[in-house]
């Protein structure tokens, strides 16, 4: 007898109706929404061998059904995006007691950024862009006759280490003076920046300091922009990915409009399923008194446990506040899910199950993280925000696909075809002997043949065959469910 808990029914948001612009001054910031409660129990894999809760990551970067895409003409992008100015370099400061991270614009000024909770990584790092760091003399011991910033990438990459000190010291304290560290990220990095600070004493001890707030969260090369337009249009070029990088171009036209007078400060808040929000400033301090500040465009690393974000904006100027949210319901977006094998640890996790045989190491790729968001039936129906489970019969499930306009199948057909959406669900037999059969997976076809299953709240997979999950947890495909295709759930 299973012991799985899930929802009798399941029944889509919709779509918030579409605002018209007399609604523009009534536009107010609105709270992120809450993340669904944990939940205690979870579907027939981890109900037999268990499976570790997934660490909620505190990257900054990545809602229900994506807002119908507005396309901007390309001029329109094309005339936007060169009056904003991304980041040419970053900073990480270890100070005492606090950190501070900073974005340079060559030739405009900085962005002073957001350090997080200390939970997490701190500082923020691009792909083929450098990264300098600085150290406050006051955290290095007098007796330290070298200090040197050791840094890799994570996953994998190999140590290198910068000096942190010319060997001077200062005269009052006794201390070593320190002096900036400089080192340029790889074109194609991605994950983390771990980053530690490394003294060595007369004696040759040397002493390691390293916790997660000193690493930085890297934005790679693989992006999308969200440009926000003054005329009121958004656009989304390319896919918002778990793990890639999120721009955002904004242009503060739309704010003067609200408040009046063009805004002398811009920030942005970046919520990723429905946390607590991440405000980022999208004007620039410039170098020299009395030039004007200009508006940046952050790189933000989407977080690999990102399902959606939403955003809205903030102007400031001359005692005036406006707030830029899609008339208080905040700009939403669907994360796509990770670049396979993303994070080595995914596969690394199914790996060390003894419950699928069949599943290889060649077979199947990781491309979500562990999570008790959502599960397998969920993630067959596109939801990843909900825990969905009908029942335990065969008969409970159809009622379910039904009302999503699937059918079921008179046979177990899993051959490809590209014109219909295909979900299987898994089933065993009861211990009881008497034949029913108990359903205990679902996994959906995507638009080449090969299958996406979430396995309970352990991670996300894409395998070659419904069979590589076929063994004494899941049993075997009992039902095939059929719909005409509809926009893919699963990113290639």
């Amino acid at each position: 007898m299973s012991n799985r808990i899930g929802r009798s029914t399941f029944v889509p948001t919709p779509p918030a109706p579409a605002a018209t612009p007399s609604e523009r001054e009534r536009a107010g910031r609105a709270s992120a929404q809450g993340a669904p409660a944990t939940r205690a129990q979870v579907d027939q894999f981890e109900a037999r061998g268990g499976a570790k809760q997934g660490a909620r990551a505190t990257l900054l970067t990545g809602a229900s059904a994506q807002p119908a895409r507005v396309d901007l003409p390309a001029s329109k992008a094309a005339t936007l995006q060169p009056e904003l100015h991304s980041a040419s370099g970053y900073a990480a400061h270890f100070g005492t007691p606090q950190r501070s991270a900073t974005a340079f614009v060559e030739g405009q000024g900085t962005v002073a950024l957001p350090t997080g909770s200390g939970r997490g990584p701190s500082f923020h790092a691009e792909a083929s862009k450098p990264m300098t760091v600085t150290l406050d003399p006051s955290r290095v011991s007098k007796s330290a006759e070298k200090v040197e910033l050791v840094w890799r990438m994570v996953p994998g990459g190999e140590e290198a280490t910068v000096p942190l000190t010319d060997g001077t010291r200062d005269a009052s304290t006794g201390r070593l003076n320190t002096t900036p560290a400089t080192f340029q990220l790889p074109s194609d990095a991605f994950g983390l920046v771990r980053m530690s600070i490394r003294t060595t004493d007369a004696s040759g001890r040397v002493s390691n300091q390293w916790d997660p707030s000193y690493d930085a969260a890297v934005a790679p090369p693989e992006a999308a922009t969200v440009v926000f337009s003054d005329d009121w249009k958004t656009e989304v070029e390319g896919s918002i990915r778990a793990g890639d990088t999120l721009k955002l171009a904004y242009d503060k036209d739309r704010l003067a409009e609200l408040i009046g007078k063009s805004p002398s400060g811009v920030a942005a808040f970046v919520s990723f399923n429905g946390e607590p929000p991440i405000e980022v400033p999208l004007t620039v301090t410039p170098d020299e008194a009395g030039k004007p500040g200009v508006m940046f465009m952050p790189s933000l690393r989407v977080p690999l446990e990102a399902t959606e974000v939403s955003l809205w904006f903030k102007g400031q100027g001359e005692g005036a506040t406006g707030w830029d949210s899609s008339f208080g319901q905040n700009f939403r977006f669907d994360v796509a899910p990770a670049r396979d094998d993303a994070d080595p640890s995914w596969k690394a996790e199914m790996l060390r199950s003894k419950s699928f045989p069949n599943l290889t190491e060649d077979k199947f790729v990781g491309i979500g993280p562990s999570t008790q968001r959502y599960n397998c039936i969920a993630w067959t129906l596109g939801v990843r925000d909900e825990w969905v489970w009908p029942g335990t019969k065969v008969e409970d499930f159809d009622k379910l696909y039904a009302d999503q306009g699937f059918k079921p199948l008179d046979e177990v057909d899993l051959s490809h075809d590209p014109n219909l959406e295909k979900v299987v669900i898994y089933g065993l037999k009861r211990k009881t002997g008497s034949g029913e059969i108990e359903v205990t997976h679902g996994a959906l076809m995507d638009e080449q043949g090969r299958f996406t299953s979430k396995i309970g709240t352990q991670p996300l997979i894409r395998h070659n065959s419904a069979d590589d999950l076929s063994g004494p947890s899941y049993g075997e495909p009992v039902r095939v469910y059929v719909r005409p295709r509809q926009s893919p759930v699963n990113a290639s």
